[in-house]
């Protein structure tokens, strides 16, 4: 029996282990070249291609913040753009349904006991923010998914009031601004931790305790600053809504 995509010591692995038909024309290959515009943007491709390259070189080096654009994307920025929404046409990387979104990191030239830190993005990424959690902890922030005040809701809360309106600048000046605020008051760094750590706190029990406290701290800064934004947001979408005249008739 010979593999599908065997030809002469060469294995194409999407003919050997994938699928090519109308499903993947819609759900699949849009995604792959969403993914690759945006890492690979000198490599310029069709979205109807029916194959495209597994392993490919990015034109810079991949940050966590790029790998979360990626994530986010609904083909962000293209005449695809679906705001997150898929109705009829191709299916984007990030959707309304997403419930939480990961990003592993693993950082060099650090000691052992900060190097891994887990990025985490609530509800959909598109409309949330990734944020930095360390992983040598004793505890992580509490999440009630059936309490309306939790993390959880607070980001899904936001993708339910821009889902319901889109219009791009309304998306621009909540999301985006905040993400790079928080991006830049929270993303962790060599220097912030190694000055802890100079400040007798490189027992491995210190060291735990200190950063469970800073991933509460951000996980707590994050969600003030997105109730903010929420708020304002509703206030906004309902200047937004469709004002209809009453049809009731009164008797005099």
């Amino acid at each position: 029996m010979k593999l599908a995509g065997y030809v002469k010591g060469t294995v194409n692995y999407s003919k050997a282990f994938g699928t090519n038909d109308k499903t993947d024309a819609i759900y699949n290959r849009p995604r792959m070249w969403d993914g690759q515009r945006i890492l690979i943007p000198s490599k310029k491709q069709s979205i109807t291609k029916k194959s495209y390259t597994l392993f490919l070189k990015p034109d810079k080096k991949v940050s966590p913040a790029k790998v979360g654009q990626v994530l986010s994307s609904h083909f962000t920025g293209t005449k695809y753009s679906s705001y997150g929404k898929w109705k009829g046409g191709y299916r984007p990387i990030n959707v309304p349904t997403d419930v939480e979104s990961h990003i592993l990191q693993i950082i060099s030239n650090v000691p052992k006991e900060y190097t891994a830190i887990q990025w985490l993005a609530m509800a959909s990424p598109a409309n949330s923010v990734y944020l930095p959690f360390y992983t040598n902890i004793s505890d992580t922030p509490s999440q009630d998914p059936t309490n309306t005040k939790s993390a959880y809701w607070t980001y899904k809360t936001t993708a339910m009031v821009i889902e319901a309106y889109k219009h791009k600048k309304f998306i621009d000046s909540s999301t985006g601004k905040k993400t790079d605020l928080i991006y830049k008051d929270v993303n962790p760094t060599k220097k912030a931790v190694t000055k802890q750590l100079k400040a007798n706190l490189a027992q491995s029990d210190k060291l735990t305790a200190y950063l469970t406290e800073q991933n509460q701290k951000n996980a707590d800064y994050a969600q003030k600053k997105w109730q903010t934004m929420n708020n304002s947001l509703i206030v906004h979408s309902n200047k937004l809504a469709p004002v209809t005249k009453s049809k009731l008739t009164f008797n005099k």
